[in-house]
């Protein structure tokens, strides 16, 4: 199987939307920084929505990062394992490592689904100076490890299919 273009331009869109959010936050720091050192009158609203923003960024940007394998590794042991023992053990270990971040955003997936419900049903606000339900918060961890499954899965079985690509 090779890795999905409709997914790779859906991620791509994903990790646009989540740098284009990374540019806000600046421009709500840069206000900030200018409002609190020349006029004196700092905000109480940019470090709450900031913050709010920050967390889609993070997780809309996740998937896009999976797929470019521009995510946090530590790929000196399979590169060593492959270059002592061949390519076949490298791609165990990249299938392995794969499959052990697939566990992982299963169980964010799982808690973000229960604890989405559960705002729901309490329809529970931030604690922050600007309140909104915590919902938002969560429904950006159900999207983005939605996302970063489908990934992961797909890169699992581009992996099976004896591509090179996500070694």
């Amino acid at each position: 199987m090779k890795y999905p273009q409709f997914l790779e331009r859906f991620n791509r869109i994903l990790g646009n939307i989540a740098g284009g959010l990374i540019i806000v936050i600046a421009l709500f720091s840069a206000l900030e920084g200018i409002l609190r050192g020349i006029f004196s009158s700092p905000t109480t609203w940019t470090l709450n929505i900031s913050q709010y923003i920050l967390i889609w960024a993070v997780f809309l940007g996740t998937a896009y990062a999976f797929q470019e394998k521009n995510h946090v590794v530590v790929d000196f042991v399979r590169e060593a394992a492959g270059r002592r023992w061949g390519l076949g053990i490298q791609k165990i270990l990249a299938i392995l490592s794969y499959l052990m971040a697939l566990v992982f955003v299963v169980v964010i997936l799982w808690n973000s689904i229960e604890l989405l419900m559960d705002d729901l049903k309490l329809n529970i606000l931030t604690l922050g100076t600007i309140q909104i339900p915590v919902s938002y918060l969560h429904v950006a961890m159900l999207v983005g490890s939605l996302a970063m499954l489908i990934t992961i899965i797909c890169i699992v079985l581009d992996l099976f299919s004896g591509s090179k690509k996500y070694l």
